[in-house]
């Protein structure tokens, strides 16, 4: 039973990474409205609702980012005139609407990132940083079960932002709106990677007890 379901995991894994991987490569190449950059929607959002943050070029890829009263767009976001870079440059930016208006869950998710992202940068090495076994599984159990909230938070804000980017800048602007639609897959996929290896420790450890 153990085993079947983490097959089932790994498929829906599989599944949403090609989804990401396949609408990014799609909407980075089809040049957007008015040559609209990654900077300019976001700058739009920031001058609509009257913010005060920073619209700063962060280097890398998938580096877009909102946190501490700064917009960060990675570097083909912030320059390039894509529907890629200009459904990012909305998304990252309505972030920083919803914590101007005190979004509480939005504030939660915000929370819980560091521990996260922390979490992510060494899943692949816990096992090791636990000496004993008897705490491992409590450690994978509590961690486990603090990524699916996480996971949750983010999939519930994507959508409240998406939904109201789609009502309040996207018009009629179809292509606009398909490329807007799938960007909730931007953080669930990265999620999806961190539980697949909580997962599979898991079911070592349960197996070999």
């Amino acid at each position: 039973m153990v085993d079947v379901l983490l097959i089932i995991f790994i498929a829906v894994y599989l599944i949403a990474l090609f989804m990401f991987l396949n609408n990014y490569n799609k909407y980075k190449r089809i040049p957007s409205r008015n040559n609209t950059i990654g900077y300019d929607s976001a700058l739009k959002v920031k001058e609509k609702y009257n913010l005060d943050n920073y619209i700063i070029e962060k280097k890398g890829s998938f580096t877009d980012n909102y946190n501490k009263k700064v917009i960060k767009l990675s570097s083909i976001v912030f320059h390039e005139s894509s529907l890629y870079s200009e459904a990012i440059g909305y998304y990252i930016a309505m972030q920083a609407v919803l914590d101007k208006e005190n979004n509480a869950l939005f504030r939660v998710q915000k929370m819980l990132e560091p521990f996260y992202y922390f979490m992510m940068s060494i899943a692949y090495f816990e096992l090791l940083l636990l000496a004993f076994t008897s705490f491992n599984i409590l450690y994978l159990v509590v961690t486990l079960g603090l990524c699916i909230l996480y996971g949750f938070l983010c999939l519930n804000n994507s959508l409240v932002i998406i939904d109201r980017l789609k009502k309040e800048f996207i018009g009629d602007n179809n292509e606009l709106k398909k490329a807007i639609e799938w960007l909730y897959l931007f953080d669930i996929t990265l999620g999806l990677l961190y539980l697949r290896v909580l997962i599979d420790n898991l079911v070592d450890m349960i197996k070999k007890r």
